[in-house]
């Protein structure tokens, strides 16, 4: 699966990859609560980084660059 991020609206892209968080960690049987707090704790960088560490292998997230200030480092 593939995810786009628009770079345009930062609030539509948390509370996607939240959703897609919530879903896949309930099928993968991860802690949802952990992962959701932990990708919540910081700005939007520390979201997308957060969503790639735990989903990194099923997901891949498109147009990372567009948004964050950090490399793509996975």
């Amino acid at each position: 699966m593939q995810i786009h991020l628009d770079p345009s609206n930062t609030d539509i892209i948390a509370q996607d990859l939240k959703e897609y968080a919530s879903v896949l960690s309930q099928s993968l049987g991860y802690d949802t609560e952990e992962i959701l707090a932990e990708m919540s704790s910081d700005d939007i960088d520390h979201l997308i980084i957060t969503f790639k560490k735990y989903f990194n292998e099923y997901v891949e997230v498109l147009n990372f660059d567009n948004i964050s200030r950090y490399k793509d480092e996975t």
